[in-house]
């Protein structure tokens, strides 16, 4: 399914409601979660059709803010379905991961072998199954 210009547009207007600038992170449209929807549909292709469904809605309303409030009261799975790929698009743009403090857990670099391998003897021991193999 492919969307029309409409409702990208729609979607970029939605977008920025939904992910506004604010301080150090960037709206959804600066940080490209525009661009990026092709590639959240490509990971999640069963919201694409609500996803549409909940653009014409929004852009059906003209009001996106009470628009998004009724998809919330009436449709939440359309909701979700635009929320998930807006939220997923943004975090994962540089604009959008470089706008957040984040610091990577840190981690042991000097992990023996041998600890994981005690581990998988453990798990062994209890009968372990891989289940639906």
């Amino acid at each position: 399914m492919s969307l029309t210009t409409d409702q990208r547009a729609t979607f970029a207007a939605v977008a920025d409601v939904l992910i506004p600038g604010a301080g150090t992170q960037p709206s959804a449209t600066a940080a490209g979660v525009p661009e990026r929807l092709d590639w959240a549909l490509t990971h999640r292709p069963d919201l694409a059709s609500p996803l549409a469904d909940a653009l014409d809605r929004c852009a059906a309303a003209g009001d996106l803010e009470s628009a998004l409030d009724a998809l919330a009261a009436d449709e939440p799975h359309l909701l979700e379905a635009l929320t998930v790929l807006t939220a997923g698009a943004y975090l994962t743009t540089p604009a959008g991961l470089a706008g957040r403090p984040y610091a990577a857990a840190p981690r042991n670099v000097t992990d023996e072998i041998d600890s994981y391998v005690d581990l998988l003897e453990v798990v062994a021991e209890r009968d372990f199954e891989i289940r639906g193999v």
